[in-house]
């Protein structure tokens, strides 16, 4: 069996395995972010940094196609796909324009953070709300 012995042990390697993709993404894209001038080279730089996000949120696909259709509608309500994708794609953008250490692409960034600090509480209410008494 994939990582293990029960579904919820697969799952959780296979949240693990998405979490470190998507960190190590993270940290290219910050090395890619630094290579040259702010604002210099703006669309290679930009479909960099699309590309390395597009190769992290690909690793996550195994934990999403295994996830059940409960699971998945609380991850959508929760505002996983749509707002979070588009909010790193204008995040990347503002990095690429301005540079990584510009007040534009910090104030950007920590709109994120907070973004996905609120998606992350929705989502744990919903667990909690919503889980079942043999859990």
């Amino acid at each position: 069996m994939l990582f293990g012995q029960t579904y919820r042990s697969r799952m959780l390697a296979l949240g693990f395995v998405s979490f470190v993709a998507m960190f190590g993404a993270g940290l290219v894209n910050g090395q890619i972010a630094r290579l040259g001038a702010p604002g210099e080279n703006f669309w290679l730089i930009y479909l960099a940094l699309l590309s390395v996000f597009a190769i992290g949120m690909a690793a996550t696909l195994p934990w999403w196609r295994r996830l059940d259709d409960v699971q998945k509608s609380g991850h959508l309500v929760s505002w996983y796909w749509g707002g979070m994708i588009g909010g790193v794609m204008v995040v990347l953008g503002y990095v690429a324009a301005t540079g990584i250490a510009s007040d534009l692409s910090r104030g950007a960034g920590s709109v994120l953070v907070g973004q996905g600090a609120a998606f992350a509480i929705a989502w744990l209410i919903w667990r909690w709300r919503l889980r079942a008494a043999a859990e």
